[in-house]
């Protein structure tokens, strides 16, 4: 099995045309107008992108009602990840999961000591604050690291239950890193992020991947408010590492209120429709979601024979036994438009040969 799931580029090599749900991506496509600015900034190629992205960051900060001196960027969130644990150096690392496979490849490359916090399937998997407040006062971690909304399992920590567990950090005088990619499509989010609280203790990822549609060009940032910590990062970063037309992408699409809008439009009313109808299927468990994507549990079949023969219809879903305390009935499937949704549904529907409940 791939590390991220599906391999859409193997599929199409192996002449397969498929629908892909195993990426989580805003169907809404690049920004027109950022493609509109590419074409007319085309000569922009011949230049070096500005070593400290000034302007770039300025914009990002301005967007998150921070400073630029909190903002760095970098080539994709990951390339902030590795950075940040490079600089960081943990010792021991507290990571709580069902999460993002990269996180672990991260501290293997400073050879932290991971220990897993457990999303639990009986709690729906709710992050319970509380009990990993108890464990971080019970052991000697220097990090701890989570996603928020989470993937894959798409829930959402309230930002009252982050003060709590904030206030554990900052007594414990360790270090929480939050990954916040998917956050934009949580409603009203501006109100919801662990950025309002500008803790020195806190590090935010974020990236312009999945809700802008740009996962080709890579675009990540991270927010501290730890000079510290940021100087490290910047001694570790490669120069340049954002190419000319990211950097066009970042100026053009944070600003682009139209298409914001109109993605915030979707994935309230999309979200709440593929639920819905989901959850008629009476061969699979549904959990609720606060972005753009859900995570399944199959009752019948395995999630690699589910794949397989959702492919044969020509539809790539996310294996998902590979996370964390999922087991091999667990698929995530992306939201997209209402006519490739319909389509899933009558396809998983088919398949599971349950039809819908009476």
């Amino acid at each position: 099995m791939d590390l991220h799931g599906g391999n859409i580029h193997r599929l199409q090599r192996e002449g397969k045309e498929v629908l892909d749900y195993s990426s989580n991506i805003n169907p809404l496509g690049v920004p027109q107008k950022f493609i509109e600015k590419a074409i007319q900034n085309f000569s922009s190629l011949s230049q070096y992108p500005d070593i400290d992205y000034i302007e770039l960051r300025e914009k990002i900060a301005d967007y998150n009602q921070v400073s630029r001196e909190n903002i760095l960027v970098g080539n994709g969130a990951t390339e902030i990840l590795f950075l940040y644990i490079r600089a960081l150096r943990p010792k021991k690392t507290l990571l709580v999961g069902p999460c993002f496979a990269e996180y672990a490849r991260a501290l293997k490359t400073v050879e932290s000591e991971i220990c897993l916090f457990p999303l639990k399937e009986e709690e729906n998997f709710i992050l319970n604050v509380e009990a990993l407040i108890s464990e971080i006062q019970k052991e000697d971690y220097d990090l701890v690291l989570l996603c928020n909304p989470n993937n894959p399992t798409g829930r959402f920590i309230p930002l009252e239950e982050l003060k709590k567990l904030v206030a554990v950090i900052e007594e414990k005088q360790i270090q929480l890193f939050i990954d916040e990619a998917f956050i934009e499509f949580v409603e009203s989010w501006k109100k919801k992020t662990v950025a309002l609280l500008k803790s020195k203790s806190v590090f935010i990822l974020r990236a312009l991947t999945k809700f802008f549609a740009i996962p080709g060009l890579r675009l990540g940032y991270g927010m501290t408010w730890n000079a510290d910590l940021f100087s490290r990062m910047q001694e570790e970063k490669e120069p340049w590492s954002v190419n000319v037309f990211a950097n066009l992408a970042g100026l053009t699409m944070l600003e682009d209120e139209e298409y914001i809008r109109k993605t915030e439009d979707w994935i309230r009313e999309e979200k709440k429709y593929f639920h819905q109808e989901l959850s008629k299927i009476s061969e699979i468990k549904v959990y609720e979601t606060e972005t753009n994507f859900i995570l399944l549990q199959l009752l019948s079949k395995e999630a690699r024979e589910f794949q397989a023969a959702m492919i044969e219809k020509g539809i790539l879903v996310r294996d998902a036994s590979n996370f964390p305390f999922l087991n091999e009935y667990y698929i995530r499937l992306a939201i997209k438009d209402r006519v490739s949704n319909q389509k899933v549904i009558k396809a998983i529907q088919e398949i599971l040969k349950k039809g819908e409940r009476v």
